[in-house]
C-alpha cells in the first residue's frame, strides 16, 4: 500500500520554473501527488510512494535540478511521512492559488536576469570600445612607419 509523504524543498526554487520540472519528473517516475509554492519560500510537495526506491530516486532527480538549471538552487529537502494516505489524480500536478500573481513573480524574476546579462553584456562592451581604440592607434602607427620605410627606401 502506498504512503502520503510530504517533501519540503528548501532554497531558490519559487518562480524559477522549479514546479515544472517536478511535475516532469513525477509523471516520468509515475508517481502521483501534488506541488505548490509555500508562502514561506519553500516548494511543497505530497506524493504517495509504494516503493522506498523511487521515493529516493525522485528526491535525487530533485536535488539534481540545481546542478542543471542555474536559477535553482536547492539547500535541503525535508521528508515527512504522513499518517494517513491521499488518493490523487495520476501524476504529479501542480497547485497555484492565483495564477496571475505567479506569472507576475516569474516575469519580475525573470527580469532580474535580463539586467544581469545586459550589465554583463554592457561591461564587455566597454572593454571591446577600449581594444578598438588600441587598434586604431596601432593602425595609425602602423601608417606611420610605413611611410618612414617608403623615406628610407627612397634614399638608399
Amino acid at each position: 500500500m502506498a504512503t502520503t509523504y510530504e517533501l519540503i524543498i528548501y532554497g531558490k526554487v519559487q518562480h524559477v520554473g522549479f514546479r515544472d520540472r517536478i511535475e516532469n519528473i513525477g509523471r516520468g517516475l509515475g508517481i502521483s501527488g501534488v506541488v505548490y509554492n509555500y508562502k514561506d519560500g519553500t516548494v511543497r510537495i505530497l506524493a504517495n510512494f509504494d516503493d522506498e526506491e523511487i521515493k529516493e530516486l525522485f528526491k535525487k532527480s530533485i536535488k539534481a535540478l540545481s546542478k542543471k538549471d542555474k536559477l535553482i538552487e536547492i539547500e535541503r529537502i525535508e521528508e515527512r511521512e504522513l499518517n494517513t494516505y491521499i488518493e490523487f489524480p495520476e501524476g504529479i500536478n501542480r497547485i497555484s492559488a492565483d495564477d496571475l500573481i505567479e506569472l507576475n513573480k516569474k516575469l519580475d524574476e525573470g527580469v532580474k536576469y535580463i539586467k544581469l546579462i545586459f550589465g554583463e553584456l554592457e561591461g564587455h562592451t566597454k572593454i571591446l570600445e577600449k581594444i578598438d581604440s588600441k587598434l586604431d592607434k596601432l593602425n595609425s602607427i602602423d601608417e606611420k612607419l610605413d611611410k618612414i620605410i617608403k623615406l628610407l627606401e627612397q634614399k638608399l
